[in-house]
């Protein structure tokens, strides 16, 4: 293929700490300190079939 078939895409993706005590698109806590893996629930491991509901404090 030619370079001329490629299109360049540049995203950006921000990480931001926010001060709520649930993360933004589930209802898992965001309690410090925790142990691995056990803050996470099927929405916010973006398992197939799960949808996000925002979390409207933080917006």
């Amino acid at each position: 293929m030619a370079r001329e078939d490629y299109e360049v895409v540049i995203g950006l993706e921000v990480h931001a700490e926010l001060s709520t005590k649930t993360k933004i698109f589930c209802s898992c806590p965001t309690k410090f300190g925790g142990m691995p893996n056990t803050q996470t629930c099927p929405i916010c491991m973006a398992m197939p079939g799960t949808l996000p509901v925002l979390n409207e404090k933080v917006v």
